[in-house]
């Protein structure tokens, strides 16, 4: 049996100060599953970054296939493993 949800979806809008006081819109589109809310989508200055990936990953199959997809992608997890952003190394 599938269970019927009215309100599985929801989008969320805020506006935070950054550290030069200049506010900033985000969002996030959550979906409720059995674990609890989760987020699946965030827009940052107006753009959806699953649409953006999207966009980008439809570039790169029609250049390269989706092995050339999936190598560039495995590509880029290695080199952020071996040398991840400097706001992550000082989590």
């Amino acid at each position: 049996m599938i269970d019927a949800c009215l309100a599985c979806n929801a989008e969320v809008f805020a506006k935070v100060l950054n550290t030069r006081g200049e506010t900033v819109r985000f969002g996030y589109r959550l979906t409720k599953t059995p674990a609890g809310w989760k987020v699946y989508d965030v827009n940052v200055m107006g753009a959806w970054m699953g649409e953006v990936y999207r966009q980008t990953f439809t570039v790169e199959i029609q250049k390269s296939g989706t092995d050339g997809l999936l190598k560039m992608l495995a590509d880029k997890n290695k080199r952020l493993a071996a040398n991840p952003p400097q706001s992550q190394q000082q989590r």
